[in-house]
């Protein structure tokens, strides 16, 4: 909720600070079923709970948007998703995954705003999310 004299926030023009974050665009992709012994083979696994360890071994067909993308967008973003290193977090802005590699930093607009994720669709302009992220990245809003 806006405070007395600021304005609640209807647009997302020249801010793009809820991509700054991202790395790359977060689609939730597919993802084949584990076996429980290929859980448990893989020591990050192993520990987790049971609830964790069937959404494994159930797999997931990936959001529907993922499989819409256009052949050559996807390969990009394979490509890159492959090769991405998410730097140490060091308790700075600087390292956390940096910006969502489909924003364009000059104009703080998706590059292929028609073809983002679920959740860039479902992040909300004005919500507490979007004000919040305003708050920690204020003086990197042109």
């Amino acid at each position: 909720m806006p405070q007395p004299n600021e304005l609640p926030v209807i647009s997302c023009t020249d801010c793009g600070v809820c991509c700054f974050h991202m790395g790359y665009p977060a689609f939730i992709l597919p993802r084949a079923p584990m076996t429980e012994s290929e859980i448990e083979a893989d020591p990050e696994l192993r520990q987790t709970s049971a609830k964790r360890k069937q959404e494994l071994m159930a797999g997931h067909p990936g959001e529907p948007l993922w499989h819409q993308l256009p052949a050559d967008l996807k390969q990009e973003l394979e490509t890159h998703m492959k090769q991405y290193r998410r730097p140490d977090y060091d308790g700075t802005l600087e390292s956390f995954d940096g910006p969502c590699i489909w924003l364009d930093m000059e104009t703080r607009m998706c590059k292929h705003h028609t073809h983002r994720p679920d959740v860039c669709r479902d992040f909300e302009t004005g919500s507490k999310a979007c004000l919040d992220w305003r708050k920690v990245y204020q003086d990197r809003i042109l």
